[in-house]
């Protein structure tokens, strides 16, 4: 059995000697190596071919700047071995890895093999770190249906929906990547390719190991604050999302997964969004900008207004955001009962996970006040100026 190591890599000199030297030391040697050099600007490229020149196996693919999402479709294209394996440049693997996971495969043949992911930091007692490692290593033994396998994955949320702790049956894979588009996305990459994954698969085990090594806090996922320029190329994957709509309405798909697709995968991808532009985005931006181009990328009116009420909800202290607010309601004024609908079912949403969460209770009494009086404030705006 021949396993295909997929690595793309952009600008990570200073950790992919690592990186490498857990691959080409791996105890298992039927591998083959596939480095996708993506428009690196530093010397990655010169480090992976001095790698090359010593280990046949390596594979090194150059190609301008495409994005994880892209770059690893690219791998998946050419891969020849019957599974697929994932590590990111600046990560690594147990030198065993491989060998478990082919030990595995030759007693299941599942579609897909998850393993475990040990992650590297710093700070191993923080909150985030602990989360990671709880989410990345599940209990679940083993599933048999795509359509359970995206339960457990998007709507119970049990087993990751990440790449990089999966080994995939190529064939799989491979048609998998045939349904995507080749789309420039660097976050939530995974989300939206796992989805394809386990639509076309049969099978999920879980071999348990943590045979993954993340190393915390290089990828723009575990930044503690992203740039304006950044937070606009996360919404990229609102891109990803069309092209999955557009996929669930050109097959027939079961009402689950088209309710997976428009409703619980959506909401998520806002959340998301709204969660990057309040607590994580550079606070000297102006949030006026960064609304718009959230708006911009999700390219729905009634969602613009519903995130502006929300973020107005979760900071509604801060001036800046309510004259944000303000100035987002004035553009509907010609369909204020539209707005205050839309506002109106966000309070009620906001209601219900106060009730779950009573230290929030007195917040969400504030924010639904002020919500009221801007109301208030816009109907008596439109009647003076009539």
């Amino acid at each position: 059995m021949k396993i295909s190591v997929i690595i793309p890599i952009y600008n990570v000199s200073q950790f992919l000697k690592e990186a490498l030297d857990s691959i080409v030391e791996q105890t298992y040697h039927d591998i083959e190596i596939i480095c996708i050099n993506d428009g690196s600007t530093d010397n990655s490229l010169k480090i992976i071919e001095e790698y090359a020149k010593k280990d046949t196996r390596i594979i090194i693919v150059s190609q301008e700047n495409q994005g994880l999402y892209a770059t690893r479709q690219n791998g998946i294209k050419i891969a020849t071995g019957d599974y697929v394996v994932f590590m990111d440049g600046d990560d690594w693997l147990d030198r065993c890895a491989c060998e478990k996971i082919v030990d595995l495969a030759d007693n299941t043949h599942a579609d897909i093999i998850q393993y475990g992911l040990v992650t590297e930091a710093t700070d191993k007692d923080s909150p985030a770190v602990k989360w990671f490692n709880s989410w990345f290593n599940v209990s679940i033994d083993s599933i048999d249906r795509a359509e359970d396998m995206l339960m457990h994955c998007y709507e119970k949320k049990e087993i990751p929906w990440n790449i990089a702790t999966k080994a995939i049956k190529t064939a799989v894979a491979q048609k998998a990547v045939s349904h995507q588009e080749a789309l420039h996305i660097n976050h939530l990459e995974d989300f939206l390719a796992c989805f394809y994954l386990f639509y076309f698969s049969n099978s999920w085990v879980r071999l348990d190991c943590r045979l993954y090594h993340y190393r915390y806090g290089t990828g723009m996922s575990t930044k503690e604050e992203v740039t304006l320029d950044q937070y606009r190329g996360s919404l990229n994957y609102f891109k990803g999302l069309k092209m999955l709509q557009t996929f669930v309405s050109s097959h027939q798909v079961s009402p689950f997964v088209r309710n997976l697709v428009q409703t619980t995968i959506s909401q998520y991808m806002m959340e998301d969004a709204l969660h990057f532009a309040i607590q994580r985005l550079n606070p000297t931006e102006d949030s006026q900008i960064w609304v718009d181009a959230l708006a911009q990328e999700a390219g729905n009116a009634n969602t613009l207004h519903a995130l502006a009420s929300k973020v107005v909800c979760y900071h509604s202290e801060n001036v800046e955001l309510v004259r944000s607010k303000n100035e987002l309601e004035s553009r509907c004024n010609t369909d204020s009962a539209r707005c205050k609908n839309e506002i109106d079912s966000l309070n009620q949403q906001l209601l219900h996970a106060q009730k779950k969460r009573e230290k929030y209770q007195k917040l969400f009494k504030f924010t639904s006040l002020i919500s009221v009086v801007l109301l208030i404030a816009l109907f008596i705006l439109i009647f003076l100026f009539k």
